[in-house]
């Protein structure tokens, strides 16, 4: 398992959601495609906004926490034909419950419980990116320098980089500032 952290929300021309996160012990990012509301909620909680009422989130955690009961951890635990799953991890009377959720869904409730995001080392190797291989500053035909074995391995096989490859041009549109 990798430790993740939100790196930023995105928006492209055509008004579609992406939210990347980034590896806190390494180079790689990932990038998961939102819905409007989703995404809402999650800069709502990047933004540290006070809202007067509850969100559908809050309930949630709300409700955990009414029951005694702690939310511990988010896993992004699986990629399947290009939908991530997730788990929300609870501690309830010395007992650790996973519930399925979205990853939108379960990263509103980890920044707002300031709790661990982690994704599991499959996800990362199937999904993951490099900032340099995004950077539109600089173009691939001007770096001096590639590694070999950077820019060959890759853990998809052909039939599932020919259906990532679709969102290649959107992700090398994402300009990702590293902090």
């Amino acid at each position: 398992m990798y430790k993740m952290l939100v790196d930023s929300l995105k928006i492209n021309a055509m008004g579609q959601r992406v939210l990347i996160l980034k590896q806190k012990s390494g180079s790689l990012f990932l990038a998961i495609w939102i819905a409007a509301a989703e995404a809402d909620a999650i800069a709502i909680r990047m933004q540290k906004v006070e809202i007067p009422r509850p969100l559908t989130h809050d309930l949630f955690c709300n409700t955990v926490e009414k029951f005694g009961a702690t939310v511990e951890k988010i896993i992004i635990n699986n990629l399947d034909n290009g939908t991530y799953f997730a788990n929300i991890i609870i501690s309830f009377q010395g007992k650790e419950i996973e519930l399925d959720a979205r990853p939108s869904d379960a990263l509103v409730i980890a920044l707002k419980l300031n709790i661990d995001i982690l994704c599991d080392k499959k996800v990362l190797e199937k999904a993951g990116f490099q900032k340099s291989k995004l950077d539109i500053d600089n173009p691939l035909e001007e770096q001096t320098e590639i590694d070999d074995k950077t820019s060959t391995y890759s853990p998809l096989g052909e039939k599932e980089r020919r259906s990532l490859s679709v969102f290649e041009s959107f992700i090398e549109s994402l300009d990702i500032d590293e902090k």
